[in-house]
């Protein structure tokens, strides 16, 4: 199923990281790679210095023409410049956001809900005018030893059926906006108990991912069966993988003697607007996320 496909598919205290941060700095911007993106959408008529470029008709277009367009959007994003204060009041907004989105989460129960819930709080974020991206993440959770010896994997190649592994928000000044890891599926209740409610940092801590990090271990054993090593099936049937990877790097979010690292294999998200999801698909803890915008977060801002 193609991603434009599978972007139209819409039918506890809060607790973050606490680390040290980077004071009114984007740590990932890249001006000549800003630059180079910028003629990128210029190119195809589009204005890139406001957030929403992907949602004029000209983005449509270019998707439908290239499917690396929403990239590119992932990949502007993390190369802008941004003032402090840009980052200052992008940051008031994401985080009444996320905590809204993470308090409907958990009043919901249902374990699963990264896709969808990261999507709707990109969704709210481009109705505050916020630059940001939803990523489909490959992620493993390393514990303290007291909670598991053992880290928990999320991979990106596994067998049966999902769209992503999980997904996250990224959002300057956030280089990590995960709202849903806390109810995932988990052996141990411990290990969720340990997750908090909201992963969010605006440190920079870059993240080394093994191709066994990425692949389970069953799609690594049936590999084997015909033949075909690790390396050898991501570089020829996931390049596109594999370049996301290189081109926004895989970040790491340190916690309480454990941490959660995130690799970034692809950019996602509704392409309906936020006031066009409707529908089971799309709803948390029974409201739609228009329902959940215009109760929880406008409210507090």
């Amino acid at each position: 199923m193609g991603e434009a496909r599978r972007r139209k598919l819409a039918n506890s205290t809060q607790q973050t990281t606490d680390l040290p941060q980077a004071s009114g700095k984007w740590p990932l911007s890249n001006s000549a790679a800003q630059q180079q993106l910028e003629a990128w959408f210029v190119k195809r008529a589009m204005e890139p210095s406001k957030p929403g470029v992907h949602d004029t008709p000209e983005f449509l277009e270019a998707e439908r023409r290239d499917r690396r367009a929403l990239d590119m959007v992932a990949r502007l994003v993390e190369a802008r410049s941004y003032t402090a204060e840009e980052l200052s009041e992008a940051e008031r907004k994401i985080d009444v956001a996320a905590h809204a989105i993470a308090d409907r989460v958990a009043r919901d129960g249902r374990p699963g809900l990264c896709v969808v819930a990261s999507g709707v709080l990109s969704r709210m974020l481009d109705e505050l005018g916020v630059w940001n991206y939803t990523a489909k993440s490959n992620v493993a959770i390393h514990f303290p030893r007291a909670v598991s010896p053992e880290p928990r994997y999320f991979y990106s190649l596994d067998h049966g059926q999902f769209v992503a592994p999980h997904a996250i928000v990224v959002a300057p000044p956030f280089t990590v906006v995960d709202v849903t890891a806390k109810h995932q599926r988990y052996d141990e209740e411990a290990m969720a108990r340990w997750v908090p409610a909201r992963v969010m940092t605006k440190d920079w801590r870059p993240y080394k991912v093994t191709s066994n990090e990425l692949i389970s271990p069953s799609a690594r054993m049936e590999l084997r069966a015909h033949g075909v090593t690790v390396d050898r099936y991501l570089a020829e049937e996931q390049s596109h993988m594999l370049e996301f990877m290189k081109l926004l790097p895989p970040r790491e979010v340190a916690i309480d003697g454990g941490r959660l690292g995130y690799a970034l294999v692809g950019a996602s998200g509704y392409q309906e607007r936020l006031r066009d999801l409707h529908g089971s698909n799309c709803s948390i803890d029974g409201l739609t996320p228009l329902e959940i915008f215009e109760k929880d977060v406008l409210p507090k801002l």
